[in-house]
């Protein structure tokens, strides 16, 4: 897609990620941003304030994409709505996504920067598995009852973080289909619709889209 294509937001946007990516949270400036972008920093200004105004855009952009994309693969998946499916696409998008492996697993401290200084992101992103949903699923027959949700949560947070520490991986793949089958082994429940789980799922990542005045 060229910038004929784009809208003018999209191209700082653009910019802005580029820059976190290839240059560090540091290096992201308004008149960085308009060099990057081809505009002028006035452009920038009307549309962003402040640099961080355009990274926490940015961001939010990001989050919706990643979950976007989880919705759908999840939804092509005629066993996604289990959690091992669930959590297999999860990190996938963010690996697979260079600006979200950059915050999530590379610069995570730019991350933390981003939201630490923004007051308008519209939700909170994880690449963990939060214990309110272990729970939606369970309650919705996608996870063994004997399940305790909050200790699953807590696992895979550590796992996530793990894996985020000792990023990259040339085996990535195999990583996480290992994780996706200790899930389907040890969590899911033995269904054959996993409909409930799918809307379950599509009801949780809906809510933390929301704005916050809203969710």
């Amino acid at each position: 897609m060229t910038k004929a294509n784009l809208t003018d937001v999209e191209i700082v946007l653009d910019a802005a990620s580029d820059l976190i990516q290839n240059d560090g949270y540091a290096a992201v400036t308004l008149p960085a941003i308009a060099l990057r972008a081809g505009v002028s920093v006035e452009e920038v200004e009307a549309m962003f304030p402040t640099a961080n105004d355009a990274m926490v855009a940015m961001l939010n952009r990001e989050f919706h994409g990643m979950y976007g994309l989880i919705v759908q693969n999840i939804e092509r998946d005629p066993r996604g709505g289990l959690l091992s499916r669930m959590y297999t696409y999860i990190l996938s998008a963010v690996y697979e996504r260079p600006l979200a492996k950059t915050l999530f697993v590379i610069d995570r401290e730019a991350l933390n920067s981003i939201m630490r200084n923004g007051s308008s992101y519209a939700y909170t992103p994880s690449i963990g598995i939060r214990g309110e949903l272990i729970e939606a699923l369970q309650a919705a027959g996608m996870v063994r009852p004997d399940v305790d949700a909050r200790q699953v949560s807590s696992i895979l947070s550590a796992v996530s973080a793990g894996l985020a520490l000792t990023a990259p991986h040339d085996d990535l793949g195999l990583i996480i289909d290992g994780l996706s089958t200790l899930l389907s082994r040890g969590v899911d429940a033995d269904v054959a619709d996993t409909s409930p789980g799918k809307a379950a799922f599509f009801d949780w990542a809906t809510k933390l889209t929301l704005p916050k005045a809203e969710a």
